[in-house]
């Protein structure tokens, strides 16, 4: 069978749907680029020396026979991923180890830590929380984590998520804070 022939008329009509179909493919491309797209950069993350240690002690007596609780940072993890408008959305989770003293008189411990983003040497946003740990089956130390940390940051054409800083440790108060600087260990450097 011998097709019938195309009207001048219907190939001009989808002459015209064909090149309208194309121009809007065109244009959809054509704020793209060739570039590969990586995820943003995350922020350094810092443990001041002087909250990086938790003690808590029954009284004014710093002995072993005291202690209450004793915990320390072990790591930090996370990760970065572009947020809407003009954000970053940074997810970390803090690696705990926590230990139960001998003056504890429950199976649990509360321990109290911050999160604050700083910016320019200034602390522009901190947010204390408070990891639970038990220990239910009789064990005196625990190694956990906390709960997943989310942070936005903004991000402009001038500011970076490398410019932020995060600073983690122990919310402490001021007589573990004098603890801490009076007994942490400073690393000396001797010229070679």
């Amino acid at each position: 069978m011998i097709p019938a022939p195309v009207s001048p008329r219907l190939w001009r009509n989808a002459l015209k749907i064909c090149t309208v179909a194309g121009l809007s493919l065109l244009g959809a491309c054509e704020g793209e680029s060739d570039s590969i797209d990586f995820a943003p950069a995350c922020p350094v993350v810092e443990i001041p020396g002087e909250a990086a240690d938790y003690y808590q002690y029954t009284g004014n007596d710093h002995d072993i026979t005291h202690l209450v609780a004793r915990a320390s940072l072990t790591r930090v993890v996370g990760s970065c991923e572009e947020g809407q408008h003009r954000t970053v959305m940074t997810n970390m989770k803090i690696g705990l180890h926590v230990e139960r003293g001998p003056a504890s008189g429950v199976n649990f411990v509360n321990i109290p830590y911050f999160v604050a983003v700083v910016f320019n040497g200034e602390i522009k946003s901190k947010k204390e929380f408070v990891a639970h740990v038990s220990f239910d089956d009789g064990r005196m130390q625990d190694l956990t984590h906390t709960r997943n940390i989310p942070i936005t940051l903004p991000v402009s054409r001038h500011i970076h998520s490398d410019q932020y800083h995060i600073e983690i440790g122990f919310q402490l108060t001021k007589a573990q804070l004098d603890f801490n600087r009076a007994h942490l260990v400073m690393p000396t450097f001797h010229k070679m």
